[in-house]
């Protein structure tokens, strides 16, 4: 979209070339500009509804995972059955601070890819605000669980 923007105000403000008639380049050099502003402004729409198409509740007792979009879905994960945490984080999502959280738990119940044997990931959390400080709460949830079971 910037891109569009960019492109659509330098070809307003450059001298026309002499092989070109001025109404042919400046007809093809607004139809590209326009064309990435569209498209910059697709992957912003796409971008909030894939955002909102999610909800995500930490309880006393577990993590609930919310799907909204043309059906619901909704899945449950223990915090007895968590074993530990991966938190993944593109360079966009580290400027912005949101990231993905994925529940790694010793069953495979809910597996969506396999870390290796012993440990499976359930569904990810997508798109998280503060997704550090999100796990870190959970894993503290889930600490306090282990402690009570194990009357520490």
């Amino acid at each position: 979209m910037v891109l569009g923007v960019v492109i659509y105000a330098a070809a307003s403000a450059m001298p026309l070339p002499l092989s070109l008639p001025s109404s042919a380049f400046g007809t093809l050099v607004s139809n590209a500009a326009l064309a990435f502003i569209a498209l910059g402004l697709l992957g912003i729409l796409v971008g909030l509804v894939r955002r909102n198409m999610f909800t995500y509740l930490i309880s006393d007792r577990d993590v609930v995972m919310q799907k909204l979009l043309l059906r619901r879905s909704v899945r449950r994960i223990p915090f007895s059955s968590i074993s530990d945490l991966q938190v993944s984080q593109t360079l966009m999502g580290r400027l912005a601070g949101y990231g993905n959280i994925a529940p790694v738990t010793k069953s495979g119940y809910g597996l969506v890819h396999g870390m290796d044997r012993a440990e499976n990931v359930v569904q990810e959390m997508i798109n998280v605000p503060k997704p550090d400080k999100v796990a870190d709460l959970i894993m503290s949830k889930v600490s306090t669980g282990t402690e009570a079971q194990t009357g520490a």
